[in-house]
């Protein structure tokens, strides 16, 4: 006759051991918080007396399975506790480990006085002085005639300006030490009533305002230099730089027209009068491409041109016949035409070498450690730069963990969302890695990030105790269809 099989609970013996507090911490008074901890051992599947040790002969009273440690009786800054038993011959430990924690010595600390004055400035000697305590000043008359140092900015009127001295209390001697005073504001009709030697000026809208310097700008007038000098005149009638009559010199107008030595801007119109030079000869007649063509050879020195034709804003209209177009250097393109081929193709890409310090980490994706990807940003990196539309994007991380390792990636400083991950089964570190293909609709402004963390999809591991990555390499390639 057949049986019904039966299952036996667990019987795994466990040997627990918990501490009220894991320091003392140490007042500068001496006083000691808690003034004991206590350790209570936790027996699972098993009864019996435990026996307790303390390291460095710290003393050790007990009740039942519960011993405390007073702060007296503890010898040292660190003290082990070690629960142990003895079950069918087995023996079971646990143990918990506590320290002391001090406070720091006080440090200084800085203070303020302040002096209103009808003097036209103070004095700046000396340099420092003394006072006795942390609620001192320095003595009237200190700096200049009148003056009344105290700890807040009194009420001045017209006429009258506010003086600032620092001072630093220094608890071991118990004294301040004041700087000379340095003007903290004032109260004039108008700045012509102060003249000084401004330095470096950090402003914010300056109106109505007119700037000139060099020998051929004495004054603040609207003209060239009359006097065989030169410099600079800037006001709302214009720009002015140089001198005409040495040959060298640019003038802007308060209308934007520009004028220059062999060249002009007037109504948006460019006129050349000179020689358009490349290598050897020259142009004479006029080159238009506002609407029309250019119908001909472009000739330098009867020959090829093989200069570059820049561009930083405007469009071309026309035919530019070529081998290849290239955007970047012909042998590292990053955009190209050429015949049979006649789509864009855009490639950047990124990697890393990273390592972390530690054996622990949280279970956090490495936000400091991504590869970020930005669309459109001329200051950005170009192997680091997208382009809009749809995009391709490459990733292989290799790493050695213990014991997960995955990859991710945001938009727009989203949400984390995971990609693609490995667990490495060894008992301790193991190489990993881990691909992914992922494509995506970038829009203008969008940036795209990348990042790795020692943990699953949902930021946990077998081993919560050993979240790292070490010797981590990710390699991130970005491709415009």
């Amino acid at each position: 006759m057949s049986t019904v099989p039966r299952f036996a609970p667990a019987n795994d013996r466990v040997l627990l051991l918990a501490a009220t507090a894991q320091a003392f911490k140490v007042a500068a008074t001496t006083i000691a918080a808690p003034a004991s901890i206590d350790f209570t051992a936790g027996l699972v599947n098993m009864q019996g007396q435990v026996a307790f040790t303390a390291s460095n002969a710290s003393v050790l009273t007990r009740v039942g399975n519960v011993a405390s440690l007073a702060y007296a009786g503890m010898v040292g800054d660190s003290v082990t506790i070690t629960a142990t038993i003895v079950a069918d011959g087995l023996t079971y430990t646990a143990s918990q480990t506590v320290s002391k924690i001090f406070d720091g010595v006080t440090g200084n600390s800085a203070r303020v006085a302040y002096s209103k004055t009808t003097l036209l400035s103070l004095a700046s000697a000396p340099a420092t002085l003394s006072t006795q305590g942390d609620a001192s000043f320095p003595p009237i008359d200190t700096w200049g005639a009148g003056t009344v140092w105290e700890g807040s900015p009194p009420l001045f009127g017209a006429g009258e300006s506010l003086y600032r001295s620092d001072g630093i209390f220094n608890p071991a001697s118990g004294t301040t030490k004041w700087a000379a005073p340095y003007l903290n504001a004032l109260k004039v009709g108008q700045l012509s009533a102060i003249s000084a030697d401004l330095g470096k000026v950090t402003a914010g809208d300056i109106y109505s305002a007119t700037l000139h310097g060099g020998s051929g700008y004495p004054n603040n007038a609207y003209a060239w230099p009359s006097n065989g000098g030169s410099g600079f005149h800037l006001s709302e009638s214009g720009l002015l730089f140089g001198n005409p009559g040495l040959g060298k010199y640019v003038q802007i107008d308060a209308a934007g027209n520009i004028y220059a030595p062999g060249f002009s801007i007037i109504n948006g119109r460019a006129v050349f009068s000179g020689n358009l030079d490349s290598v050897d000869g020259s142009f004479t007649g006029e080159l238009k491409a506002a609407k029309g063509s250019f119908a001909g050879v472009l000739d330098a020195a009867k020959g090829k041109f093989s200069g570059e034709l820049d561009a930083v804003k405007g469009t071309f209209s026309g035919d530019l016949s070529s081998a290849r177009v290239s955007v970047g250097t012909a042998s590292a393109a990053t955009a190209f035409f050429e015949p049979g081929y006649p789509s864009i193709s855009l490639q950047s890409s990124a990697s890393g070498v990273f390592v972390e310090a530690s054996s622990l980490n949280s279970a956090a994706v490495f936000t400091n450690l991504e590869v970020l990807f930005k669309h459109n940003a001329p200051g950005w990196p170009a192997a680091l730069r997208i382009r809009s539309g749809r995009v391709f994007f490459s990733i292989v991380c290799t790493a050695v963990v213990d014991d997960q390792l995955s990859i991710w990636y945001r938009i727009n400083s989203g949400n984390w969302l995971w990609l693609s991950g490995v667990q490495e089964r060894q008992d301790g570190d193991a190489p990993a890695a881990t691909v992914y293909g992922l494509t995506l609709d970038i829009n203008v402004g969008d940036t795209v990030q990348f990042g790795v963390s020692g943990t699953n999809a949902y930021l946990t591991a077998a081993n919560m105790g050993k979240l790292y990555v070490k010797q981590c390499q990710a390699i991130v390639i970005a491709r415009n269809f």
